[in-house]
């Protein structure tokens, strides 16, 4: 076992797991969505909130994961798991996986919707960190062609560090085995090494001049209303925060939370 930082996964076969009572741990990732949801999908997770809130306020790094549906446009896919973690309450830290082991038509066509979902992903929070989940065999059959920039999070029980298979040179994340009937992980790194890789993610990017980078939080999908609220032209607030549209005229009685650009008040 290599020197790292050591979590736990979860979904709702472990239902309300008691995050209180572990020791040792860095992080904690938890199963959020599946598909699109619907019948047979128990998506989103019924556990999800519980993992969510636990995780957090046991002091761990967090993560949730989406289940791939190889036979579902992956861009929708993603908009549906960040819409649910939306609901949740999306951190600027939280780490933000594809689950991608289930065959789709063809190991291409597989590896499409996967890179769909996650160029969608890095539209939807792009300073967010997040990856791809799968297993050796399957991503050397080709359903992990083209996702070798996104840092890999590899199944793989075993004691001895794994060889992550291509498209990637090395892991990031390694499920190495479980303990008392729970997944458990390895970071590729110390606890302070994952911290330092979370932070760079989440570092906000240099703004345009005249403008700044606010949370946000608010009750309604009504760009008008987010416009009024800070003083601002509702086509000013979509050119300065474009991602924006995709909740417009959803009409979702949902929150957004997360950070929107807006003009510097005068001095």
């Amino acid at each position: 076992m290599v020197a790292s930082a050591q979590g736990l996964d979860v979904s709702n076969y472990q239902g309300h797991f008691d995050w209180a009572a572990t020791t040792g741990l860095s992080f904690g990732c938890y199963r959020l969505t599946q598909g699109l949801g619907g019948q047979g999908t128990n998506s989103p997770d019924p556990d999800a909130g519980w993992n969510h809130t636990e995780i957090a306020r046991k002091g761990l790094h967090r993560g949730a994961y989406h289940f791939l549906n190889p036979a579902l446009d992956g861009a929708v896919q993603a908009r549906y798991f960040i819409t649910e973690h939306r609901l949740l309450g999306l951190g600027d830290a939280d780490m933000l996986w594809c689950d991608n082991e289930t065959p789709g038509p063809s190991p291409a066509e597989t590896a499409r919707c996967a890179a769909a979902f996650m160029a969608e992903l890095e539209k939807l929070a792009p300073a967010n960190p997040k990856g791809v989940y799968t297993f050796i065999d399957f991503a050397k059959e080709g359903n992990c062609d083209g996702l070798a920039a996104y840092p890999l999070w590899l199944a793989y029980p075993a004691s001895a560090a794994p060889v992550p298979p291509p498209p990637w040179h090395n892991w990031t994340f390694w499920q190495w085995g479980t303990r008392t009937g729970t997944d458990a992980d390895a970071f590729n790194g110390t606890a302070a090494a994952l911290n330092a890789w979370i932070a760079d993610f989440i570092v906000p990017p240099p703004q345009p001049q005249g403008f700044e980078l606010v949370k946000g939080w608010w009750r309604t999908y009504d760009l008008q209303k987010i416009a009024a609220s800070y003083g601002i032209s509702e086509q000013l607030l979509v050119e300065l925060n474009p991602e924006l549209h995709m909740w417009e005229g959803t009409g979702l009685p949902v929150h957004y939370s997360g950070r929107i650009r807006v003009p510097v008040a005068a001095p």
